[in-house]
């Protein structure tokens, strides 16, 4: 009686001849190999699933643009935008299992921009019709003489980015993205404070005098997407602390060689017990409870101030962010040096060497080098445009996590020592009636002003729409 459960010889025998690739891969199949086959299926058909119901319940939201002008004696700094983000920052809301994948829920966004449209700069956000009111309360409560109108969507002046090619006139766009990973912080507003004066040298000037130069039928857009996120990146920010310190880590969890460890541990120390002087094994044991918990007061000046400045930045809100920016003009008066280049350089002033900055990302850009050049730009142009259009988190390569602090550096309304004309600002303060003033005897609420949810009197003007300029792609 042969008592093998298989004959080694057998089986080798059966194997397929490496000469014959798919008579191997037939073989994998047949012997269980099936079952991994099945496995990517199923999770190509889970995926595809779950990207379905996100679209569907992305295209199900109603979106408003707001323009914002605020006065132009403004004397808030950034702080007050910092303020404005950490309001809008409760639509953080990760959902159940039902509403992520029945509903296809996302995190909502919203979308911070900036538009020279032939010089005319004006401030927007884009924000769901649902938090519509937050972001006016959120505005109106550091700014109160400010205005806020809803306007017409700019990027309707282009076409459709699947039909983009226009004869006369030339585009370019790119997505930013970070030099380091994004648990460094970027430069941010308080160091552009002069150390003595304590005056702010505003980083926005530069962006908006670039933007101010723009001439007839050029535009020059600035797009900043962001969506609150969780913990998840804070935690890393403190492992990635405690890796720069040299901690030891205190994360615990089901350890299967404990038991094992614990009992080889007795026995080695059983054994050397007899050769090694009992005084000298406490000696040995106080050593180790003296070693210092981490490397911190052994750090050179500059490893504590990258520990400190990852330690203050996930010490305030996050939020998922992704960076935009067209420039268009006609081709006789595209200027690169002017729309490109002047506002690459206007980015690097928030890079410090030793943390983090911003980098052009040359897989978005629309430049082609080499092979196809022609084809391959046309679709970067596509994708740059269809992104912008629809404010699009997912479309373009990943984003990054920026800080109430980074973003209100990034984007805040210019203050009054910014010279720059074109901005649309409010032309004066709104000012109370003075009090004691006779009121007339029909009734005490006849002529109150009506008010809407936000709060603030309606404004009798006409609504604002674009500017009456000749834009381009009409």
């Amino acid at each position: 009686m042969n008592f093998l459960l298989f004959d080694p010889v057998t089986l080798f025998n059966s194997l397929p001849s490496t000469s014959n690739p798919l008579s191997a891969m037939v073989f994998i199949f047949l012997k269980g190999g099936w079952i991994f086959v099945l496995a990517v299926i199923f999770w190509g058909l889970w995926e595809a699933y779950k990207e379905y119901i996100r679209n569907r319940y992305d295209s199900s939201l109603k979106f408003v643009l707001l323009a914002i002008d605020i006065p132009k004696n403004n004397e808030q700094s950034p702080k007050a935008v910092e303020h404005i983000f950490s309001h809008l920052y409760g639509i953080k809301k990760s959902g159940n299992l039902k509403d992520k994948y029945i509903k296809g829920y996302t995190q909502p966004s919203f979308s911070l921009e900036i538009v020279s449209i032939e010089g005319y700069i004006q401030f927007l956000i884009r924000t769901p019709v649902k938090f519509r009111d937050l972001v006016e309360a959120a505005v109106y409560a550091q700014y109160p003489d400010a205005e806020i109108t809803e306007v017409e969507d700019y990027v309707d002046m282009i076409p459709k980015p699947l039909e983009f090619y226009h004869p006369k006139y030339d585009i370019w766009g790119t997505e930013f993205k970070l030099q380091n990973t994004d648990l460094y912080p970027i430069r941010t507003y308080p160091l552009f404070e002069h150390s003595l004066s304590q005056k702010l040298m505003d980083p926005m000037a530069s962006i908006l005098e670039i933007m101010s130069r723009m001439g007839p039928g050029e535009s020059l857009w600035i797009q900043i997407i962001i969506a609150p996120v969780g913990e998840e990146w804070r935690k890393k920010g403190l492992a990635l602390i405690n890796k720069l310190i040299g901690k030891k880590s205190d994360k615990k969890g089901v350890d299967l060689m404990y038991f094992p460890r614990e009992i080889g541990r007795g026995l080695s120390e059983s054994f050397t017990a007899t050769f090694v002087p009992t005084t000298e094994m406490g000696e040995q044991k106080q050593k180790k409870e003296r070693e210092w918990p981490s490397m911190m007061q052994h750090l050179s000046p500059q490893e504590k101030e990258v520990v400190e400045a990852v330690g203050m930045k996930i010490g305030k809100l996050g939020f998922k962010t992704k960076i935009r920016y067209i420039y268009s003009a006609p081709k006789d008066r595209f200027n690169k040096s002017k729309g490109t280049y002047a506002i690459n350089g206007a980015f690097a002033q928030f890079t410090s060497q030793n943390l983090n900055g911003f980098v052009v990302n040359k897989k978005t850009r629309t430049k082609i080098d080499y092979y196809f050049i022609k084809t391959r730009l046309l679709g970067r142009i596509r994708r740059i445009l269809w992104g912008y259009r629809y404010r699009s988190m997912k479309r373009g390569r990943p984003g990054f996590v920026l800080n109430i602090e980074e973003l209100a550096t990034l984007w805040h309304f210019p203050q009054i020592d910014i010279k720059v004309p074109s901005v649309q600002t409010v032309d004066a303060r709104k000012s109370t009636p003075p009090m004691g003033l006779p009121m007339e005897e029909e009734s005490v609420f006849s002529k109150q002003p009506s008010k809407p949810a936000s709060g603030k009197p309606t404004s009798t003007a006409e609504p604002k729409g674009t500017p009456p300029v000749n834009l381009p792609f009409a």
